[in-house]
């Protein structure tokens, strides 16, 4: 399943033209409920399959290496983002030659991040809402009307709730370690969520899957299954469409190989009696 984020540079209309795949579409619940709306219902006129809505992310964390580097979106020429392009030529001819930089979910209501440069920690910290609560998750996932996951659960108590709301999947996510800083890893709880919800709703574990043996030991504890945004995103940005499939295929390789070597025919056989945990 391919996930598209609210705060991507394609649209869900796009990508709904070039594949029939399942989809999933990553809501980040901003101030502008027009433009909450808006994504809902193109998401829901492109049929993406399922909504995630973002609960990990209501501000921006601390992310000292944008800080460090001035990142910005679109991109702000400065001493050293000049420096960048001129001992990296390439970046500069696709920037000047390539589509103009969009974010097309949210120009229409925007201007942060597509015309007016901002950080990607700014835009969190003052577009979205922080005063989201449960009641303005069950009613999103009731417009909805068909799959709806959370995307950051980190504890057994709201993996309970997403249920009560109406969830059938969650995603166990600390927004890849760049959220809270010290916070537990989504591996070390998955067990607990697993045995508390595992059978009333899909969890899916995301984080930290650098390896075929990374999902192996996720589906072995009970995940449904595994994602991931760098898993594709750094294959993608060095090779472009053929290093994505290449990074895929060695993820397939490593689970088919792995499954083979213990002993393992099919999903349904990885379970807990795999692992061994330090005590």
């Amino acid at each position: 399943m391919f996930g598209v984020s609210a705060l991507a540079t394609v649209s869900v209309e796009e990508i709904s033209s070039m594949i029939d795949t399942p989809k999933m579409f990553q809501f980040y619940f901003h101030k502008d409920r027009g433009l909450n709306d808006s994504c809902l219902q193109r998401a829901k006129a492109a049929k993406f399959d399922v909504m995630a809505l973002t609960v990990d992310t209501i501000t921006g964390g601390n992310r000292e290496r944008d800080l460090r580097t001035g990142f910005t979106s679109p991109p702000k020429l400065t001493l050293s983002s000049l420096f960048s392009f001129a001992t990296k030529p390439m970046w500069g001819i696709n920037y000047l030659t390539k589509g103009k930089f969009e974010l097309p979910h949210l120009q229409d209501f925007v201007k942060e991040g597509t015309s007016t440069n901002s950080s990607i920690g700014n835009y969190f910290s003052t577009m979205l809402d922080q005063s989201m609560n449960w009641k303005d998750a069950e009613q999103l996932c009731s417009k909805w009307g068909g799959h709806f996951a959370l995307k950051g659960v980190m504890s057994v108590e709201d993996a309970k709730r997403a249920v009560d709301i109406g969830c059938t999947g969650i995603m166990v996510s600390n927004h890849g370690g760049r959220q809270l800083d010290g916070s537990r890893s989504p591996f070390d709880q998955l067990a607990e969520i697993v045995d508390a919800v595992g059978d009333k709703l899909d969890v899916i574990c995301e984080g930290g899957i650098h390896r075929g043996t990374h999902m192996l030991k996720a589906l072995s504890l009970g995940a449904k299954a595994c994602s991931g945004g760098r898993l594709y995103l750094y294959a993608l940005a060095a090779g472009g469409q053929a290093g994505v499939e290449r990074a895929i295929e060695k993820y397939k390789s490593e689970l088919v190989r792995d499954m083979k070597l213990m002993g393992c025919t099919k999903i349904s056989d990885l379970n807990r009696n795999n692992l061994r945990f330090r005590r």
